[in-house]
């Protein structure tokens, strides 16, 4: 719990930190069908872009977004949505507290957990103008910390197109 409490307080101070552009060895991405942007780092391969997933991986690391369509979903239930699908979905174990993102136009958390020795950053988002949410994760070895970084900015990306 150590670690996750450390990797929460990581994430945390990081989280504030959102660029313009895409960073230097980073590439824009958008997800059309949810009208979304976000940036991966260039060295990512897209795997899957349709309108029920967009993933990628990169060198020991995966990356997915998914579309989680809840008209009554507003930002109060933020934490149970994180939870709920880090555990459901993703079937997560030692989940710690989730954490608050601020972002312009939606209300964002995330959760962090293990599973078959991988970590694994759960991010929720809701948009309180449409019935459009979103969960995201990243899943690494815990041996390669330096994601952490990738997934602050990767999470910190996130917004909606105009």
């Amino acid at each position: 719990m150590k670690r996750f409490a450390l990797l929460s307080l990581t994430l945390i101070l990081s989280a504030f930190y959102q660029t313009a552009t895409a960073q230097e060895g980073w590439v824009q991405y958008s997800w059309p069908y949810y009208n979304l942007d976000f940036e991966l780092p260039s060295d990512f391969e897209v795997t899957t872009n349709t309108s029920d997933a967009l993933e990628a991986t990169g060198e020991g690391i995966r990356f997915a977004l998914y579309p989680y369509q809840d008209e009554q979903l507003e930002a109060n239930d933020l934490a149970g949505f994180v939870v709920k699908m880090a555990e459901t979905d993703l079937n997560l174990s030692e989940i710690d507290e989730l954490e608050l993102i601020e972002f312009e136009e939606m209300s964002g958390g995330f959760i962090t957990g293990e599973k078959d020795g991988l970590m694994y950053i759960v991010l929720g988002l809701i948009d309180p103008n449409s019935d459009n949410n979103f969960y995201a994760f990243v899943a690494f070895e815990e041996d390669k910390a330096d994601v952490i970084d990738d997934a602050i900015e990767l999470f910190s990306s996130f917004s909606k197109s105009e």
